[in-house]
């Protein structure tokens, strides 16, 4: 993974005992998208964000029509079908495209997008191994959709995606739906 992903996860993770040797050093490879109109909202026993679906699609648009290698990664099976369906419907690639945390273990990915779903509660963020295992999927790149102000929540600032915002994004910016259209980021 790319040394600022795997500097600030040996810091809050492993005690500054994990080493990290990538080439890639940009700050710029991690992006955090502010999907300002998404809404979490309960399906079945679990969540989607419709806002972060479209986000998702868009940018797997943009991965394809440059032949880039990505997955998805969600914490939520509802957002994980949702975007799957959403790809499918675009006339995009769906299968062994979009993953749960839990099956993506162990797995990479030259790009990642990560889609946060939640707005209103912490969720699983409140779990560090499932979240450092989101975190560190990527080999080139990663773009986390999510609420801006969510991540600024007390609550959701002290978790693992909570804490790397705080330090990452000083030094990126948020990147705004807007700016995603346009492919600004």
């Amino acid at each position: 993974m790319p040394t600022v992903i795997g500097n600030f996860i040996s810091r809050h993770v492993y005690s500054a005992q994990l080493l990290t040797k990538h080439s890639i050093h940009t700050s710029m490879c991690c992006r955090f998208v502010d999907v300002s109109d998404g809404k979490e909202t309960k399906r079945g026993v679990s969540w989607v964000n419709e806002g972060e679906i479209r986000a998702a699609v868009h940018i797997a648009r943009c991965y394809i029509q440059e032949g880039k290698e990505f997955k998805i990664i969600t914490p939520y099976d509802a957002q994980r079908n949702a975007i799957e369906r959403a790809l499918e419907t675009a006339g995009l690639t769906w299968k062994d495209t979009v993953f749960n945390v839990d099956s993506f273990q162990g797995n990479e990915a030259d790009h990642i997008v990560l889609s946060i779903v939640r707005t209103w509660s912490p969720g699983f963020m409140k779990n560090t191994r499932r979240t450092n295992v989101m975190l560190t999927r990527c080999k080139k790149s990663m773009m986390i959709l999510t609420h801006r102000k969510f991540l600024q929540k007390k609550a959701v600032a002290e978790t693992l995606v909570g804490q790397f915002a705080k330090e990452h994004v000083p030094r990126t910016g948020w990147v705004t739906l807007e700016a995603l259209v346009r492919r600004f980021w």
